[in-house]
Formats: C-alpha cells, structure tokens, sequence
C-alpha cells in the first residue's frame, strides 16, 4: 500500500515541476544563461587587470633600471609617465622616486611639493614615509618647530618610525646650535636596542664627534638609509 501513495507522490511532484517547468522555463534558462555571461565576464576582467597589473610592474621596474644608472632626467621623465596613471598602485611609488630624481637635478621646489602632496595621504603607510623624506629635503632651511610638527605623527611611542623622526630632530640641534641637546639626543639614540643597527651606527659616530668636538663646527650628518618606499615596508607588490 505504502508504495501505491509513494508512485501517487512523486507523479505529483512531477506535474508540479512540470507546470513550473512550463510557466517559469524560459525565465530559467534566461537566468542561466545571465549566470554564465557574467562568470565569464568576470573571469575575463581578471585576466584584463592581472595583464594591466603586469604591464605597470614592469614599467615601475624599468623606471627604477634607469634611475639605478644614475640619469636623473631620464628617470624623472618615466617616473613622471607613470604617475599619471591613477588607476596602478605604483603611481604612488613613482612620486617618491619621481621627488628623488628631480632633487638629484636641483629640483628642489617641485620635489618639496611633490612630497608636500604624498604627506597628505590619507594611508600612514604613504604619508609617513613621505613626511620622513620631506624632513630630510628641508632639514637645512626650515625652522625645527615646523619639521618637528611635520614629524609629530611619527614620534608616538609605539611607532615604527620613531627613531627615524628623532634622528631628523637631533640633526636640526646639531645644525642649528644645540650641541648639549643633539649629544643627548644622538647618544639615546645610539642605546636604543629597537632602533636599526644602521641608524645607532650613525647615531653613535655622530655623538662622538660632538664630544671631541664640543664647540667645533657642526659634522656633517651621515647620509641616512633610505626612507622606504610604501609598498617595500610590507614586502608586498601594490596592486
């Protein structure tokens, strides 16, 4: 008996699904269809951006092949190239590389601007590194409150950056007269287990010079490593 209601069942089913079949078919095979195209689609727009992605990658790095040899005009020109491309992560790394190489031309003015614009980047990982650079390109012509303002956002304690704004703020002490201030500043920084090597390297040369020299003329500050370009601190290409 059981199976006589169970064939009674499914030739219910079945006619359902027939006049759903019937009423609804087109509109399923149309819906089917929409779900393929945009699959497709999408797979084909993947494919599009990781090409386009490729192509900026190897105009970032060919730009830098021409910076590494040393001809700052030719650079700037295919830095300048690149930055326009406001779509490609690496029009932002192209402006700091673009800054440098017009300050290798004495393009002092346009690089300060240039700089003065990545600072205000609403991503830390852009505008702090920017701030560094700035900090450096107008250490010998601005007043220290202005860098140290500049610098605030980088001095926080539990900053990554800290050491690196204190060294530009000891710099200034030195240049500007302080001696007693840069010596305390530099030798702090010189004992700083969390500071890189190289910077409590140039830290601790520097605050023995001023002890053997506590009225001469200022040293010459050791060229500082390079401030990091955005993507470069997280190891990871931009998209």
């Amino acid at each position: 008996m059981s199976d006589i209601f169970q064939e009674v069942e499914e030739d219910v089913r079945r006619e359902r699904y027939e006049e759903i079949w019937k009423k609804y078919g087109n509109y399923i095979i149309a819906l089917a269809s929409v779900i393929v195209l945009a699959v497709g689609g999408w797979q084909l727009w993947q494919r599009y951006e990781l090409n386009q992605r490729q192509q900026a990658s190897d105009k970032y790095e060919a730009a830098i092949a021409v910076g590494r040899s040393g001809d700052a005009v030719k650079a700037e020109a295919a830095f300048t190239e690149i930055a326009k491309d406001s779509t490609s992560g690496y029009a932002t790394l192209a402006k700091f590389e673009l800054a440098s190489a017009l300050m290798a031309q004495g393009k002092r003015e346009p690089a300060i601007a240039l700089l003065r614009e990545l600072v205000q980047s609403s991503d830390p990982l852009i505008s702090n590194p920017a701030r560094l650079r700035l900090a450096w390109t107008i250490a010998d012509a601005a007043p220290k409150p202005e860098i140290a303002t500049l610098l605030q956002p980088l001095t926080a304690p539990d900053s990554t950056w800290r050491f690196a704004a204190a060294e530009v703020l000891a710099y200034l002490d030195l240049t500007q007269g302080s001696r007693g201030d840069a010596l305390g500043e530099y030798e702090k920084l010189a004992q700083e287990t969390a500071a890189p090597a190289s910077l409590r390297s140039r830290a601790n040369a520097i605050a023995s010079y001023i002890k053997a020299n506590p009225t001469g003329a200022p040293a010459a500050q050791p060229a500082p490593a390079p401030t990091p370009a955005p993507a470069a601190t997280q190891g990871t290409k931009p998209k």
